[in-house]
């Protein structure tokens, strides 16, 4: 993984350095550090969607482009400001004044902002700027702590990246047919990333989605430097678990096309006289890579160009004059983008009502992701009304809670684009409101903030206003801050040892190693879901699910005939679909299926999760006994209670009639089951295996089944624990919890996938299985 983490950073510098001269031509050493892997970053997502886009995707050559990026940057770099030229642009011309040079076209403006922001340098604390820069340097935590990333949308995406490493395309792999349309930046670039570094997919993808969310922060750190505000912003963004919970979730794509915001916050928070036609360029192309990203990155910079717009009307002739620049680009971005979700995307709509997953994005999940922060915003935007910088955060604010009401019209039909638009910003809660929120905040809370009032003289610098907030203030903010990252940094341990929480299990994982290793000669099912979509990662077999992502246009597909088929047992439907195998996740709901069929017989196990292989001829020797367990003995004893199973909703079937609620065991005590088998047909030496989650780590605990007693690995996850067992028609099982759970915090309880947030250690009963030994 490591060296991934190298690739990916070292390949952003130079591009990233170069952006930096051209939009920042005041920036010294310190704030180009914190600027180069943002806008670096960026133009590697938008060379490799690019190249995507045209078509001319592949390993060589996104490797050969970005060497090219490389040595173009550094070149770029090399060059020197000669002050016998008589003709400079502004940036060099900026460069110059910064570093004491006198150049001929020397102008009064130019000498008030090296002014400026040499004074804004000499004001940094120190102390705020190392805390600021642990603060970033938290967002890698998960990365020393975690194999794979939490949620389920890193599934989707990885299995684009797969698709793009063998194919180059968003085509659907055999024996599906269609096409995924989905931004194809970071895809692509996660496919290169894996593919030259030798990590993992999954591995990849967290490290991809965590680099880009540092990037973020470094970035607003690096861009409200130039207003003297850079470590309070970067520091207020701890102020809001939104998009802090969405790369926990694994929603990398919607925090990575957050990049797009920095190039925006270089360009619009600026003086208008210096907005010129090199950063007018550079707003424009990074803008297209904003959209290769994710459209909501893109609609949020849109927003941030439409207040920019706004502000203008309020100028005088002589500003608006200085701001054509900036108008003219903010019209032309948000008509290209507008004009290609209206003709390319909208159509695909025709038939999709608007949708609102999770409700009004602007109403409780906005409360509840940025509560706190929007305390603080809401005080410092009345404080700062009168300055231009606080107006404009406003109003980009304001123009995206207005969009948030496209999930009021829930249900609508035959609006095209306020479908999509509804689709895009699902879950905008976690992410459309934290930068402008935090800038509002950083803004107002440094000691070096200099804004431009409303109705007072045009200089950029003030010198002589005082920040808003009151050191107090700040000082019980910090301090919460800094106690909110410890607690944060040891959640993150904590929850490295819930390997339960995952979408896949450490045996999914193992058993697609080996299937990479021994891929079979004819084609696998596998469960249209999280569990199942991982073993599209190996390439080199086929499976028949199809991860839903993005907008899927189905050619012809089989998992609907092949899941009807394995229902019914149907062994010559499956023939003629060439399915010989099958592999099911404990997590899921194939295996009893399976299990109580004479026609599968499984090949590989790794803990539950398992490879089958389809036989012509039926033996009763395959045939397992699968059966629930009651819940009444549950009911009876103390320590275990029914709960809502985390993934009930992600099951497509309940052969067992399990429901929604298993058995969880938190408290010490034995729960017995007794004749949890009572069948005098069933005698002999028979395999007795139990499914179970072990809910973290250090639980204490036996299983027994008649005599034979096991005491299993301490080892959290998803658990399919075996034995061989004689009995002669009854079967009794005990599970003796030794010691009483710990608490912890579960972030499913925040999502409403479990009913607790503070949970406890312990054990989750789902199912048995009996097969006779031979």
């Amino acid at each position: 993984m490591w060296a991934a983490f190298l690739v990916i950073v070292l390949a952003s510098i130079p591009p990233g350095l170069a952006l930096t001269r051209i939009l920042d031509g005041a920036a010294d050493t310190f704030r180009k550090s914190l600027l180069c892997l943002p806008l670096g970053l960026l133009v590697l997502y938008g060379t490799s969607g690019i190249l995507f886009v045209i078509q001319a995707w592949s390993i060589i050559s996104l490797t050969v482009s970005i060497i090219i990026l490389e040595i173009v940057s550094l070149l770029f770099l090399r060059r020197k400001i000669h002050i016998e030229k008589t003709q400079h642009t502004h940036w060099q011309r900026l460069e110059a004044a910064m570093h004491g040079l006198v150049l001929s076209e020397s102008e009064p403006e130019l000498e008030e902002e090296v002014q400026a922001q040499r004074w804004f340098q000499q004001q940094r604390n120190p102390i705020l700027q190392i805390l600021a820069g642990l603060f970033c340097a938290m967002t890698l935590t998960p990365l020393l702590l975690l194999d794979r990333p939490f949620g389920v949308d890193w599934v989707g995406f990885g299995t684009l990246a797969a698709n793009v490493q063998a194919t180059g395309s968003f085509e659907l792999p055999s024996p599906n047919s269609g096409i995924w349309t989905y931004p194809p930046a970071f895809p692509s670039l996660l496919a290169w990333l894996s593919e030259l570094s030798g990590s993992s997919i999954e591995q990849s993808a967290m490290l991809l989605g965590h680099v880009s969310l540092l990037a973020i922060l470094l970035g607003i750190w690096g861009s409200m430097d130039r207003l003297g505000a850079g470590a309070s912003s970067a520091l207020a963004m701890g102020g809001s678990l939104a998009l802090f919970a969405k790369v926990f979730d694994s929603g990398y794509p919607s925090v990575a096309s957050q990049l797009g915001l920095i190039v925006g916050l270089l360009v619009v928070f600026r003086p208008y006289h210096s907005s010129l036609r090199s950063h007018i360029i550079a707003f424009i192309s990074t803008a297209g890579f904003t959209v290769l990203i994710h459209p909501t990155g893109a609609i949020y910079l849109a927003c941030m160009l439409l207040a920019s717009i706004l502000m203008r009307t309020s100028m005088d002739e002589e500003e608006q004059d200085r701001s054509k620049h900036i108008f003219l680009s903010s019209i032309i971005i948000m008509s290209v983008m507008f004009i290609v979700a209206l003709v390319y995307f909208a159509p695909r709509m025709l038939e999709e009502p608007v949708f609102a997953e999770y409700g009004w994005q602007g109403g409780k999940p906005m409360l509840m992701y940025n509560g706190p922060l929007m305390i603080l915003a809401a005080y410092g935007l009345w404080l700062g009304r009168k300055s231009k910088e606080i107006r404009l955060l406003s109003l980009w604010l304001g123009s995206l809670w207005i969009l948030s009401f496209v999930h009021l019209i829930d249900g609508l039909t035959n609006v095209q684009i306020l479908s999509l638009m509804s689709y895009t910003l699902y879950s905008m809660a976690l992410h459309a409101y934290h930068v402008p929120l935090a800038l509002i905040v950083g803004l107002m809370a440094s000691r070096s903030t200099s804004l431009t009032s409303v109705d007072g003289e045009r200089s950029w610098l003030n010198r002589d206003m005082d920040p808003f907030y009151k050191p107090i203030i700040s000082s019980l903010c910090l301090s919460a801050l800094i106690l909110g990252s410890i607690l944060t940094a040891g959640l993150f341990v904590q929850l490295s040892q819930h390997q339960e929480l995952h979408a896949s299990t450490s045996g999914d994982e193992r058993l697609r190693i080996w299937l990479e290793d021994n891929p079979p000669n004819s084609i696998i099912y596998s469960e249209n879901i999280h569990w199942g979509h991982t073993y599209s990662f190996v390439t080199n077999i086929e499976t028949t699910s199809i991860p839903t992502l993005g907008l899927l246009t189905l050619n012809s597909e089989i998992q609907q005939e092949a899941t009807s088929a394995i229902r019914n047992d149907d062994v010559s439907r499956l023939r003629e679909l060439n399915i010989g195998y099958a592999v099911s996740s404990p997590i899921g709901s194939l295996a009893p299926y399976l299990a109580a069929s004479p026609h599968w017989s499984v090949e590989k196990n790794y803990d539950g999760a398992r490879y089958w292989k389809l036989h012509d001829a039926p033996s009763p020797d395959r045939v397992a006994v699968v059966s629930n367990l009651s819940h009444a003995s549950c009911i009876e004893a103390s320590g275990c209670d029914l709960k809502q199973d985390p993934w009930r909703n992600h099951r497509y079937s309940d052969l067992l009639s399990l429901g929604d609620n298993r058995m969880v065991i938190t408290k010490q005590g034995q729960i017995d089951w007794n004749g949890a088998i009572d069948d005098v047909g069933l005698s002999g030496r028979y395999n007795v295996c139990i499914l179970y989650e072990q809910i973290g780590t250090g639980v204490d605990y036996s299983i027994q089944f008649n005599q034979v007693s096991i005491s299993p690995e301490d080892k959290s996850g998803w658990r399919f624990v075996c034995a061989m067992v004689q009995f002669d028609g009854q079967l009794d099982i005990s599970i003796d919890l030794e010691t009483d759970g710990e608490w912890w915090i579960n972030p499913l309880g925040f999502s409403g996938r479990s009913e607790q947030i503070i949970d406890s250690t312990g054990l989750r009963v789902h199912h048995f299985e009996v097969l006779q030994s031979n």
